[in-house]
């Protein structure tokens, strides 16, 4: 149901800067391609959801649960639509709940606003990954090694050619190394989505996400650039994310959002999506 949006908004959401706090990054932006929206996520181990827009000077929405229609999502996932004067907001959610007593939860997904006018300029569409239990940032100084995470990623495709457009849902996995730093620096973080599965079949191409500084606020939130080559064609665009969970320690959860986007030869093409990965044993 997200996909029915617009592949020119799907595309500024790739290429836009994400912002921390729920980590946001959508089609509202300002001139300088940096995300204007800001959401904010609640989520219980009685898989009550709510996501709150809140941070561009509008009057906001809200989506949750108790008032939106739910729709069936395999797993983990929360699919809700709400009615607006105006249009439908629809937001997909995957969620990993937290256990009764706690709030270590994490949820990433993303969102659209499909207009009743169907005007591409009315269309919104964005991402988000947020969680219960945000990383000290008080404590990234005293990180040092490196630490792998791995996790689901999932979002939206969309693709538009003089032969016909294509959209929908992907399922994908996330693999990340932070390389914490020393005492001179909080270093930083890489990573790969891979394993991207359409309803079309597997993309043979990986997402790179490209090199990003470890903030010293927000749990340590970063952004970086991104890159692909499909089908003979080059994708760029941002992505972002924070830790989660822990204490001392190396954090136990990193979760963020991505994108990437291309237009060449009459055809243009996007995929915007968010993950949760968790930090591996090291063997």
């Amino acid at each position: 149901m997200v996909a029915d949006s617009s592949p020119a908004t799907a595309a500024v959401a790739a290429r836009s800067i994400p912002t921390p706090g729920s980590v946001t990054q959508s089609s509202n932006v300002d001139g300088a391609n940096a995300t204007v929206d800001h959401v904010s996520v609640a989520f219980n181990a009685d898989r009550n959801f709510r996501i709150t827009q809140d941070g561009d000077g509008t009057a906001g929405w809200v989506v949750d649960t108790a008032s939106a229609q739910q729709y069936d999502i395999p797993g983990d996932g929360i699919g809700l639509v709400s009615r607006e004067t105006d249009g439908e907001r629809i937001v997909i959610a995957f969620a990993r709940a937290p256990e009764e007593g706690n709030t270590d939860w994490l949820a990433a997904g993303v969102w659209a606003f499909v207009p009743d006018s169907r005007e591409p300029g009315d269309y919104e569409f964005g991402a988000f990954a947020d969680g219960g239990n945000p990383f000290p940032e008080e404590n990234l100084a005293a990180l040092t090694d490196t630490a792998t995470y791995a996790g689901p990623a999932f979002g939206a495709y969309y693709a538009d050619s003089p032969d016909g457009s294509e959209a929908g849902p992907f399922s994908a996995s996330v693999r990340l190394i932070a390389d914490f730093g020393d005492a001179s620096a909080l270093g930083s973080i890489t990573g790969t989505v891979s394993e991207v599965v359409t309803s079309s079949g597997r993309l043979d191409a990986t997402l790179n996400l490209g090199s990003a500084d470890i903030g010293d606020a927000n749990s340590g939130f970063f952004t970086g650039a991104t890159s692909m080559t499909f089908d003979e064609r080059t994708y760029a665009g941002r992505w972002g994310g924070q830790f989660f969970g822990g204490g001392t320690g190396a954090p136990s959860f990193v979760a963020g959002t991505f994108g990437a986007a291309t237009s060449a030869d009459g055809a243009t093409g996007s995929l915007v999506g968010a993950f949760g990965a968790e930090r591996q044993d090291e063997q």
